[in-house]
Formats: C-alpha cells, structure tokens, sequence
C-alpha cells in the first residue's frame, strides 16, 4: 500500500519510472530498512513495574521520531530506485555503504533523540528520577562529541543519496532522461547537499565547543536550519521548474 501509494504520488510528477517493478536489491533494501526499525523496538527493554511503565510512555516520542526519520530516509531511498531502476556495481557499492550506516548509526539517533527529548519531559513533569537515569547516560560536556557522532552519521547518509542523483545524471543519456527529468535530477542532487550541509554544519560548531556545555545546545540549534532552507530551497526549484515547463510547452506549440 505505501510503495503503490508513493508510486502514484511520483507518477504526477512526469518522472517516467524506470524501476517500477522492485528487484532484489531494493526488497534487500527494505529489509535493511525494517530490521533497522525492529532494533529500535528490541533496544528498549518491557517494563516490569510501573516507574518503569511511565518511562516506557515518556520513550514513545523518542520511538516515533526515529521512526519518522528513518521513513524519510527510506522514501529518498525508494524513489531513486522507482526513478532510474539502477542496480550495477556502482550503485550496489553506494548503497550498500548507504545501508550499513543506517543500521549503525540506528542506536546513535535513539540515544541522542531520548537526551533532547526526555530531559524538557523530566522538567515539564518534575520526574527527579528520569533526570537522574538521563544525567548517568552522558555528561553536558560530552554532548559535542555525540553532536559530532550523530552528525557525521546523518552527513554522510545524504552525500551518498546524493552520489547516488548525481551518478544516475551522469547516464542520462542512457536513461533517455528528458529535460524535465534532468532538472528534478540535479534538485535531487541539491536537495540531498541541503540535507547533508546542515549537520555538517552542526559537526563544525560541535568542534569549535568541544567538551563544552553549550556544544549540545549551538550544534542542537543549527538543526532549525532545515526549516528555512529547505523552504526557500523549494521556493526556488518551484519557480525554475514552472519556468521550464513553460518553455517546453512554448517549445513544443512552435515545433
């Protein structure tokens, strides 16, 4: 239902799907991607009282988020596949590198979403416990080496998504890729650089602040960036696609 669903999403954007039907690559994949969302649900351990039932529900968001995020991820992921129907060396090589750093980097993003998200919840609800469990899990000043971590993680994720755009542009003429396709390409390949340059960003300042505590909350902060950027980025790439399809269709009238 969710891959037929993005499919005809897809569909309306005049990109001739290359790889409709999946090959075994892209179930591989998914699996990949499903394992990495059942090691969210394994890494948390069942209550057995009921302080420990009430921090199982505070961990709901946390379990969410990771979720979310990995969707994202794996939405990127799909639609290059339904794209281009790519599966030869290079793109195996790329993806695989891909995959391994979404399955590492599953617990890295749980920790990190449970420390920014459950230390408001502990304030927010008085719950001296929580506070107490979060404050043995990491130090303040460690939390520029774990910006670093997470921020390396999620760079690099997006530099081979963008690899990935950017190698499919280069076969464009084997791809029989049209004008259209080969402008929602390259706004592939920079909406990925967009996605990458934040938590590069993010590593940079968490360095600057390094064993520091104000390292968490400027490299957390530079994160809101996405917001402005990727709204203006998509502003832009709007405009220039109406405008090119205008000119096709200015083009095709004249021939």
């Amino acid at each position: 239902m969710i891959r037929q669903n993005l499919i005809e999403k897809i569909t309306e954007t005049d990109f001739r799907l290359r790889g409709k039907e999946p090959g075994r690559l892209e179930n591989f994949s998914d699996a990949i991607f499903a394992l990495a969302i059942t090691l969210l649900l394994i890494s948390t351990s069942p209550p057995t009282n009921f302080e420990q039932v009430k921090r199982f529900a505070y961990e709901l968001l946390p379990f969410l988020l990771c979720i979310a995020l990995i969707m994202l991820v794996w939405q990127e992921h799909f639609q290059f596949y339904l794209r281009y129907g790519l599966r030869n060396s290079r793109i195996l090589v790329l993806n695989t590198l891909f995959l391994a750093l979404v399955l590492f980097y599953v617990y890295p993003l749980k920790f990190l979403l449970k420390i920014l998200i459950l230390y408001p919840a502990g304030y927010l609800f008085g719950d001296q416990a929580l506070l107490n469990d979060l404050g043995k899990m990491i130090r303040a000043q460690d939390m520029g080496q774990l910006m670093i971590i997470y921020g390396f993680g999620a760079t690099l994720v997006f530099l081979i998504l963008m690899q990935m755009y950017r190698y499919a542009l280069s076969k464009a003429d084997e791809l029989e890729l049209s004008e259209l396709e080969k402008f929602d390409t390259k706004i592939s390949i920079r909406t990925n650089f967009l996605l990458a340059l934040v938590p590069m960003v993010s590593v940079v300042f968490s360095f600057i602040f390094i064993n520091s505590w104000l390292a968490g909350p400027i490299a957390g902060f530079i994160y809101f960036l996405y917001t402005p950027v990727m709204i203006l980025h998509a502003n832009s790439a709007t405009k220039k696609r109406n405008a090119l399809l205008e000119t096709l269709k200015n083009n095709e009238i004249e021939n």
